[in-house]
């Protein structure tokens, strides 16, 4: 997607990004009448107030939706938001993040969304949580830096802990293997552990598709058509960074040491 780097930043520093699966949107639903659809967001307070923006959407109805369906969601809006709920902890869970690896359809509905499909969507590696939960994903600096590399899945609960990192089959190049590395995480360091991740999301990023799956193609992505030049050159560069070694995570910054070390 096209950069815009004055949200991307505040979302970055101040806010925890979280899913919808299928129980929260349920409870969206019995409470405002819809279930936030793609495109949407909710800004919600630690306690899971939502935070309402007072505009109406395109209907002229008041509606509480931030983004596509409902106010934009700018750089002024969220500075806004952050004024008025000052954070007061940096803490940071993998339970938040954890998708459960079962099937996507339920009878008579769309959701919930399955973690095959969000990661093809966000074009972003899975990363599959095996055994016991490893102590460096319990480890909020870890986390911070890691989180926003992959698409978290809780694999299997016994066994020894291990992290098996995936690329989806969606737009997956000929020839290419789904699975990208299997990480013994209890027998390493912090430090390695950190590393290990690290080379199993740039090997991804090496050939990640580059838009993703329909988005210029179905009715909703027809507004992106016209700068569909500057995104796919965009994501050209990204990709020949990566195979250079030189792109960066999500959220890092040229000479930026890993907190935890």
């Amino acid at each position: 997607m096209l950069s815009k780097p004055e949200v991307y930043s505040k979302l970055a520093s101040s806010f925890v990004g979280l899913r919808f699966d299928w129980e929260q949107g349920n409870h969206y639903k019995d409470k405002f009448g819809f279930i936030p659809g793609t495109g949407d967001q909710l800004f919600l307070t630690p306690s899971g107030e939502v935070i309402p923006h007072g505009q109406k959407n395109n209907e002229g109805k008041t509606t509480v939706v931030y983004g596509r369906h409902g106010c934009d969601t700018t750089g002024e809006v969220l500075e806004e938001i952050m004024g008025a709920h000052q954070k007061k902890s940096d803490a940071l869970k993998l339970e938040w993040f954890l998708w459960e690896d079962k099937p996507s359809r339920r009878p008579g509905g769309r959701y919930p969304a399955s973690h095959t499909s969000i990661a093809g969507y966000a074009r972003l590696p899975l990363a599959f949580v095996h055994g016991e939960i490893p102590a460096a994903l319990r480890d909020p600096e870890f986390l911070r830096w890691h989180v926003r590399q992959f698409i978290w899945v809780r694999g299997e609960t016994n066994g020894p802990s291990r992290i098996v990192v995936k690329r989806v089959k969606d737009g997956l190049k000929k020839d290419l293997s789904t699975e990208i590395a299997s990480i013994d995480a209890g027998a390493i360091s912090k430090k390695q552990f950190g590393e290990s991740l690290d080379a199993a999301w740039l090997d991804y990023a090496k050939y990640r598709p580059l838009v993703a799956r329909g988005y210029l193609d179905n009715p909703h992505g027809k507004w992106m058509r016209s700068v569909r030049d500057q995104m796919i050159n965009e994501e050209q560069e990204l990709r020949s960074r990566a195979l250079a070694g030189t792109l960066l995570a999500p959220g890092r910054k040229p000479g930026e040491r890993a907190p935890y070390l």
